[in-house]
């Protein structure tokens, strides 16, 4: 990192820090016995057996994350959950506070832990509570648009709905999608939108079947199980994941199971974010499955975000690797109103 975006860094947490000292002297918070936590991204602080954390995320390079306040609760919850495993002190309380309009979400998914969590805007001086936002309402692709599933599978690739969008996925990687292009819809092939451009500015917009056909033999063979590394196959790995237990629902216990969308919409594909799919269980009872990759600070409530929206009685399975299990995880999926409970594949 160059000594400019050190000093970036440094500037913006300070400022964020600046904006969460405010947030808490409209609170009245005695400031003299708060101390500073190492929060990674976030800047947090401490007092008495409260945290107070600003939702605002702050990159190596001092750019606003991408992930935002959607990684706050996620990063709170952590530290309460290590605080009650490691600490004779816990924490007991949380406050977010964030900008105004930005914490609806955070907001609705502090509400399934029953633990004290208040998530606040900040307008100048002023701080009052966010309000939950309602969950997005289920988008139908148009009759055009779902014309290219029967493309797509043809193709060799999985078709993919969420959110709205018609995608073709080779092992959980999205290969191309059905975007509108002056009121026409059109298969887009392609890695993500740069790619799509790239394909369309080489190939034109007559690409077709057989374009789609080669694209999904060249990353099938990267996405294959144990193919060596590649770029292909560093993408969307808990997508990889989704798609091997869909074709083999029994890894889990489960009879039958389908590709359902995540609560919020992916930014892009270049983020690791949770998926999701639906399930009956050998046992014929409903669940919610969210597969993760790695060690994500937001699976626990993400997941039960997804439970919320999906179907609220169902169970919740979050599905990673065992050495991506931590303690802390599997403290926080016990904490929830309705506990979730995590699996391997």
């Amino acid at each position: 990192m160059s000594l400019d975006a050190r000093e970036t860094a440094l500037r913006e947490r300070a400022l964020t820090r600046t904006m969460l000292r405010a947030a808490m002297r409209a609170s009245d918070i005695d400031l003299d016995g708060a101390s500073d936590l190492d929060l990674g991204r976030y800047v947090g602080l401490r007092s008495g057996d409260a945290l107070w954390m600003s939702a605002r995320a702050v990159d190596a390079d001092g750019a606003a994350a991408t992930s935002g306040a959607a990684g706050a609760l996620g990063t709170a919850l952590t530290l309460v959950a290590q605080s009650q495993l490691r600490s004779a002190s816990p924490i007991a309380r949380i406050t977010i506070v964030g900008e105004p309009g930005s914490l609806g979400v955070v907001a609705r998914q502090a509400a399934y832990f029953p633990i004290e969590i208040t998530v606040a805007e900040l307008d100048g001086s002023k701080l009052s509570p966010a309000s939950p936002a309602a969950h997005a309402e289920r988008r139908e692709p148009s009759a055009a648009h779902l014309g290219f599933v029967e493309t797509f599978r043809a193709s060799g690739a999985d078709a993919v709905v969420e959110h709205g969008v018609v995608g073709a996925e080779v092992n959980g990687l999205e290969v191309a999608r059905v975007v509108d292009e002056d009121g026409t819809p059109r298969m887009r092939i392609g890695v993500g939108v740069h790619d799509r451009e790239t394909f369309r500015m080489l190939h034109g917009d007559d690409a077709g079947i057989d374009h789609l056909r080669e694209v999904v033999r060249h990353v099938a063979q990267h996405r294959a199980e144990g193919a060596p590394a590649h770029p292909l196959n560093r993408l969307a790995p808990e997508r990889a994941l989704r798609a091997t237990v869909v074709c083999d629902p029994s890894r889990i216990g489960a009879r039958v199971m389908r590709c359902a969308e995540p609560p919020v919409a992916r930014a892009n594909l270049k983020d690791s974010v949770p998926c999701v799919a639906t399930a009956t269980m050998d046992d014929g009872e409903d669940a919610v499955i969210v597969f993760t990759a790695g060690v994500m600070v937001d699976a626990v409530p993400f997941a039960a975000d997804a439970r919320d929206r999906l179907n609220p009685q169902a169970k919740l399975l979050i599905v990673a690797e065992t050495r991506n299990m931590l303690p802390t995880q599997l403290h926080l999926s016990a904490m929830l109103s309705r506990p979730a409970a995590f699996v391997s594949a």
